[in-house]
């Protein structure tokens, strides 16, 4: 069994409900990237990407998650929950796919809309932009993925029950 789940999706797709659920039941310890990453920088993700712009979020996250792969206890169970942009890096694919478990929890950018809208995110601003930043990383959170997980359909438990009997019986 893979010591290391991480969880990909659209924003409000459910990875840090789902994953804090999967790490309850296996014992293991969860780690919510965006929130590593705005404790680590002591700034909320909203101001990292005001003041630095995008592209410097993206190599902070990364450099957050190379850390917490490579920090101590991770290889005794780790269930990631990662940003909603963290897989359109390649390294952090490469990272990923090496270490443990990809599972992409896919809901439809209406269902994910509806959930995140005025929430604050800064990708969550605008419906049309949010449908098409969804559009571009679809393709991606499905490629990387060793289990696809609709969450439409399901409640939190049950996409857990889902991950937890496939990471355990492969």
């Amino acid at each position: 069994m893979a010591s290391l789940i991480a969880l990909s999706g659209f924003m409000g797709s459910g990875k840090t409900t789902v994953g804090r659920l999967i790490a309850a039941a296996l014992g293991w310890t969860f780690v919510d990237l965006d929130v590593e990453v705005e404790r680590r920088e002591l700034c909320p993700i909203g101001r990292i990407f005001a003041e630095r712009g995008e592209a410097a979020f993206r190599r902070v996250e990364l450099r957050v998650l190379r850390e917490v792969l490579a920090a101590p206890g991770s290889e005794e169970g780790l269930v990631l929950g990662l940003g909603g942009g963290t897989l359109m890096q390649a390294e952090a694919r490469a990272l990923l796919a090496a270490q443990g478990k990809v599972i992409y929890l896919s809901v439809s950018p209406d269902v994910a809309w509806e959930r995140v809208r005025g929430t604050g995110r800064p990708l969550a601003v605008s419906r049309e932009a949010f449908i098409a930043l969804f559009a571009r990383r679809e393709a991606t959170y499905r490629e990387s993925a060793d289990l696809v997980i609709d969450t439409e359909s399901l409640t939190p438990d049950e996409v857990a029950d889902r991950a937890i009997h496939v990471v355990t019986h492969s």
